[in-house]
């Protein structure tokens, strides 16, 4: 750390509480000749003035509301009443930043590889033979130590540095450099990406810089083409919103959206594993589940959804010179990232932002409103409910498994309407087939998500790839002496999806289970027929005359439990259904969400009041619901 403005957000928020003091202070001094009280937070304000980047980014975080700031009465030496108001309170803030949170997971990972090493028999033979075996401890140490990292660069440039090798030795089909192997996946670093990444400019270390040669053969995860500006749709849509930030950089996300439980965590780390790059997600970061995913399971970007739209904040005629400077600084706190998560519109989002592709993660509705519960009832990712509490709450369950199987269709149809309507590009990911055919369904993401010029102009990119898709899930043989480890997506670290393993046996495991009875099965089917009925019936007009699908999306998907026996008969392969709601790449339009309401009404009782509801019967969640290992 060289100097207080390279601190991050929240071990500087511990420096400005503590600068600030109690109540004000009377005590006189040479600049307070007339014992004029001074402001208790005077010291933290002061601190923070010396900083554009913190005047403009940090200080605004610590506004008091009016309605609750409080106000100080002095009389000075004349008589006058003066009122001191506290417009800033410096408390320590809920959350950590991003950039230190993926700090400690890289460097967890640095300690990772270095017990993985010495655990390591081959390895570890091969240390010994050296010097015909006399070798001190610490040597021994210290070799390892080499082999698993270089001295003398950060955590930011060894993830750099060792993506940008990656392709190199790739593309060599050799180790170019001795001191560098290929990890597993689940010990590779992973990065933020920022404007330098886009020209492949990957660090400007000096030491760094002799791979500049190769900077435009470094792959570039996801499609960095901005947003059409001939689209007359998404132009109104933004002149109508200007006086609200829209985030996305510029267009160039690509939205993660899935109901709830359907598998967006389980994707999110194959991503990262894949890409070596952060994913983000538009869920508020100091909720308890965001923070759980951010500091237990390793999804670091949790509350990122990009960089606010430069066209928006530099030429809105409603932006202030403040807010141009606050956006501009905004960037140093806020990191880059490409793929964002979102249950919108089930659920809002806690920015808006615009995208230019949707990832479309499907699960069969009676394992996500199962696993929907068990959220809602847990407040965790990973557990899951005795069997005693589906007993003692079968009325609340079935009341809510009647309702939600509404809202996940109400969620697709909007979807898959919207992409339609807007002329983004789509892909319709099965969780199904991720969990059972998770090296051809990364792919088929892949291949979406990586710019078709890049892609096309290069065989090499591809295989670079396939290589990568299959090293994230142990199908390969890594180009080194380093052995690969097994990685399947019931081995993808902390996070351990419940459907993962048990092949076809865990698809529709709810349904095994007899968690639904006969007639609230056939309540599911007939809300489907029914909300695709009242389609056929709006959209007759609209499509003019052209034929119209009556199948549901129970038919769609293939999780129709009467027509096409699932589980039982569920297809691995994707059904060719889904190929014809998938659009074309080529395609060049944005869709804004975290705009419009969400499909839930305000007092649906199912949504986010069923915290209020667990707390109830959990006094307070001191006693929580009984639950099961996994």
């Amino acid at each position: 750390m060289t100097n207080l403005s390279d601190l991050p957000r929240f071990p500087l928020s511990i420096i400005l509480s503590y600068l600030q003091q109690k109540s004000p202070s009377t005590t006189s001094s040479p600049q307070n000749n007339n014992n004029f009280p001074l402001p208790h937070n005077r010291d933290a304000i002061s601190l923070l003035l010396t900083n554009k980047r913190f005047t403009y980014t940090i200080l605004p975080l610590f506004t008091v509301p009016k309605h609750v700031c409080n106000n100080y009465t002095y009389t000075t030496k004349e008589g006058k009443d003066v009122i001191i108001i506290e417009k800033y309170r410096f408390i320590i803030l809920p959350i950590q930043d991003p950039n230190t949170l993926l700090d400690r997971l890289n460097t967890r990972r640095l300690r990772r590889r270095i017990v993985w090493l010495t655990n390591s028999s081959k390895n570890k033979n091969s240390i010994k033979s050296l010097d015909n075996g006399i070798i001190d401890n610490l040597i021994l140490q210290a070799t390892i130590k080499q082999k698993c990292y270089q001295y003398g660069r950060t955590i930011e440039e060894l993830a750099f540095e060792e993506w940008t090798m990656m392709h190199i030795n790739h593309q060599e089909e050799t180790t170019s450099n001795e001191n560098w192997r290929l990890w597993p996946a689940h010990l590779e670093l992973l990065r933020f990406l920022d404007d330098r990444n886009r020209d492949g400019d990957i660090t400007n270390d000096q030491s760094s810089r002799k791979f500049s040669k190769q900077r435009r053969t470094i792959p570039s995860p996801f499609c960095f083409r901005p947003a059409s500006s001939n689209n007359n749709k998404q132009s109104k849509t933004t002149s109508e919103s200007s006086k609200s930030q829209i985030f996305g950089n510029n267009g160039s996300i690509t939205l993660l959206a899935s109901y709830p439980r359907c598998g967006n965590t389980l994707l999110r780390t194959l991503l990262e594993r894949i890409t070596s790059t952060v994913t983000g997600s538009d869920t508020r970061p100091d909720r308890t589940l965001s923070k759980s995913l951010a500091i237990d399971h390793d999804l670091v970007g949790e509350g990122l959804v990009g960089r606010p739209s430069s066209t928006q904040q530099a030429k809105s005629k409603s932006s202030t010179s403040t807010q141009i400077l606050q956006q501009q600084y905004q960037g140093a706190y806020d990191p880059i990232v490409h793929i964002v998560k979102t249950h919108f519109p089930e659920r809002k989002g806690w920015k808006p932002i615009s995208g230019n592709k949707v990832l479309l993660l499907v699960r069969n509705p009676y394992d996500a409103i199962d696993s929907y519960w068990n959220l809602c009832c847990t407040n965790t990712h990973t557990r899951s409910l005795d069997e005693s509490v589906y007993t003692k709450y079968a009325d609340k369950f079935e009341g809510l498994a009647k309702h939600e199987i509404k809202v996940w269709c109400e969620f697709h149809y909007y979807w898959l309407d919207m992409c339609e309507r807007e002329n983004v590009p789509l892909l319709i990911i099965r969780y199904e087939d991720l969990v059972l055919n998770t090296e051809t369904e990364m792919i088929r993401i892949i291949n979406f998500l990586v710019d078709e010029q890049e892609h096309d102009n290069s065989n090499d990119m591809k295989s670079f790839w396939e290589w990568r898709v299959q090293h994230a899930t142990g199908k390969t043989k890594p180009k080194s002496t380093t052995a690969n480890t097994s990685t399947t997506t019931a081995n993808l670290g902390s996070y351990q999806p419940r459907s993962s393993n048990g092949g076809l046996n865990s698809i529709g495991k709810s349904i095994r289970k007899k968690r639904y009875s006969e007639s609230i099965l056939c309540h599911m089917h007939e809300i489907a027929a029914s909300m695709e009925l009242d389609r056929k019936h709006n959209s007759k007009k609209k499509r003019n005359g052209s034929a119209f699908k009556s199948e549901t999306l129970l038919c769609r998907f293939g999780y129709d439990i009467y027509t096409q026996q699932f589980p039982e008969n569920f297809k691995e392969p994707p059904l060719v259904l889904l190929s014809d709601t998938v659009t074309s790449k080529k395609v060049s339009g944005t869709v804004l969400i975290n705009k419009t309401p969400e499909i839930r009404s305000k007092d649906d009782e199912y949504g986010r009041p069923m915290t209020f509801w667990r707390r109830g019967e959990t006094d307070g969640d001191t006693k929580p619901f009984p639950t099961v290992p996994r």
